[in-house]
């Protein structure tokens, strides 16, 4: 703990330093560790005559969310540079500005200008708060400009106020139309009729724009009446608009829900929204939207396979039956995916069916059927894993699946047949044992594999250390530093792998040790293996490494992400 504050500590002396390069690492890092503590060391950087340095911190303060910074953050909304108002615009909006409210409404002043004071506006368009109600009733009755009449008009379509009903009226009938349509649609939520009428008629405008301001505005506030607009934009001809009106669905009740999804899942052709579609209809776990899903089964989209599967998963032992009865009909490429989710759904009725597929002719039927079996933990299919691992002939892959799905039962029983395995000529089935084993507790498993971290194959060697350590064998470490060490890329790879499998953060130093190695599939395993160990130890190098951009941003933006998730967990 002791050792955890001084870093900290060392954090926050680095935003003193003369050194530009460690004043961000270390502005970045407390970001990383978002404690409300460090706000204030870093607002007095936002005085800083370095933009890059000020940017960050405004950045960094956004992430960390305290409420005392935001009297100092609202000022950079009307910074010169845009880059700070930017930054600045965006760190509020992060914010939960419950507790800091009066302070941005009261920076919110009619001398600024109107882009400024939009930008305020757009900050607290989310707070139902009486507060900020009066702020854009104070804006509405002030400004001509057309934008911050959109922007205060918006306030009162999420928040509805019959107050607001003679000023609205006045404003519908405004000569600009981004007004005139913020205004009928404002009024539409207060059920004025004649309003109502003009939105629906403008729903049908060929203008695209149109129709998405208005669909964006009706799923801010859904109302009974807006089932007939809805439906019309479900069959929009333009994917956007169809996937702001999928927030609509809820207007409709459970029967209305599944006739659309499934008419709209036939029709739908873009592939992206055609995802958040079909986990749409998951929702629903309905068995009247199976054949429709059961089509996408085969689509060239992994994604798409992925959805439809959780979709047919979530229908339960319902849609059994059904599955059962057209199993020997579907292609392979869709056995391969239904047996998996047979093996999910589970129940007796399905067991008849998997182990049939665990003698298939095709290896990844066979595979996919013991991933079901291993799912289940039926005693009448785990005696076909047994005699499947006992058979020689058995095909290796086919072998080496069994073998892990046999550990997962987490029957100790097991633990003799799967030991012998350890002595197999493939790797794959050696490396699976020694998996196997660590699950099952093996009482012999520390002798077994201090042999096994001399395998000739890296991958046994790996799973030999991670199942030591599981052990309490901290010795396992000298082992993955000689390792890390090797001349084999693969070698060094694996181990630095298995070094964030372990979690232990007496690996630290050992990968720190190797975080500029010269083969990237190394270096990214390093960088994950960090990421996967949270020790405060590694969050500068880790930023340093972000920095030289060596992989691509996403992947590190990725990396921190997990690094913060550990830390904090």
């Amino acid at each position: 703990m002791d050792n955890q504050k001084n870093y900290i500590q060392d954090l926050i002396n680095g935003l003193k330093s003369n050194n530009k390069e460690q004043k961000l690492l270390s502005v970045s890092a407390l970001g990383i560790l978002r404690e409300k503590e460090h706000a204030k060391a870093l607002t007095d950087l936002l005085a800083s005559t370095d933009n890059e340095i000020v940017e960050q911190v405004i950045t960094v303060l956004g992430h960390i969310g305290s409420p005392a910074s935001v009297k100092h953050l609202v000022d950079f909304l009307n910074n010169t540079n845009g880059k700070l108002s930017t930054a600045g615009l965006k760190a509020l909006q992060s914010f939960d500005l419950t507790d800091a409210l009066d302070a941005v409404i009261r920076s919110c002043t009619s001398d600024l200008p109107s882009a400024v004071r939009k930008n305020y506006l757009d900050i607290l368009l989310n707070y139902n708060d009486i507060r900020v109600a009066s702020l854009m009733n104070e804006v509405m009755g002030q400004t001509a400009d057309p934008e911050l009449l959109v922007a205060t008009i918006d306030y009162f379509i999420r928040y509805p106020s019959t107050e607001k009903h003679t000023s609205l009226k006045m404003l519908s009938s405004s000569t600009n139309w981004n007004v005139s349509l913020a205004a009928n649609l404002a009024l539409s939520r207060l059920k004025d009729e004649h309003a109502y009428a003009q939105v629906r008629r403008l729903a049908k405008s060929s203008n695209t724009e149109v129709r998405g301001i208005i669909v964006k505005a009706l799923s801010k506030r859904p109302q009974i009446e807006d089932r007939e607009m809805f439906s019309m934009f479900f069959e929009d001809n333009s994917a956007e608009i169809r996937e702001m009106a999928i927030e609509g669905l809820s207007l409709f009740a459970t029967d209305e829900r599944i006739s659309i999804l499934r008419t709209w899942l036939a029709k739908e052709s873009d592939s992206n929204f055609k995802i958040a579609l079909v986990k749409k209809a998951a929702a629903e776990k309905s068995v009247l939207l199976y054949d429709e899903i059961y089509k996408l089964l085969q689509s060239s989209d992994e994604l798409m396979q992925i959805a439809a599967s959780e979709a047919i998963t979530a229908m339960g032992e319902k849609i059994a039956d059904r599955i059962l009865i057209d199993f020997d009909r579907m292609p392979l490429v869709v056995k391969e995916q239904m047996i998996l989710i047979l093996g999910k759904i589970g129940g007796s009725k399905v067991i008849t069916t998997i182990k049939e597929c665990l003698f298939a002719r095709e290896r990844w039927l066979r595979i996919n059927a013991i991933e079901a079996a291993s799912t289940i933990n039926s005693p009448e299919l785990n005696n076909e894993l047994i005699k499947m691992v006992q058979n020689q002939d058995t095909d290796i892959w086919v072998m080496a699946t069994a073998v892990s799905a046999l550990g997962k039962t987490l029957n100790q029983e097991y633990t003799e047949i799967i030991s012998k395995q350890l002595a197999h000529e493939d790797a794959r089935v050696r490396a699976n044992a020694i998996e196997a084993l660590s699950h099952l507790k093996w009482d012999n498993l520390d002798e077994a594999c201090s042999r096994m971290l001399i395998d000739k194959n890296d991958r046994v060697r790996v799973n030999s250390a991670i199942a030591l350590w599981k052990n309490g064998n901290e010795e396992v470490f000298q082992a993955l530093e000689k390792m890390s060490k090797d001349k084999s890329r693969w070698v060094r790879a694996s181990a630095v792998f298995a070094l964030g499998r372990i979690k232990d953060k007496s690996a630290t130093p050992i990968l720190l040790t190797i975080i500029a190695d010269s083969e990237d599939m190394v270096y990214r395993n390093v960088i994950e293996a960090l990421a996967e160990q949270g020790d405060l130890r590694s969050l500068l190098p880790l930023l340093r490494e972000s920095r030289k951009a060596r992989l691509p941003k996403h992947f590190f933006d990725k990396a921190l992400q997990r690094f913060t998730e550990t830390l904090k967990s």
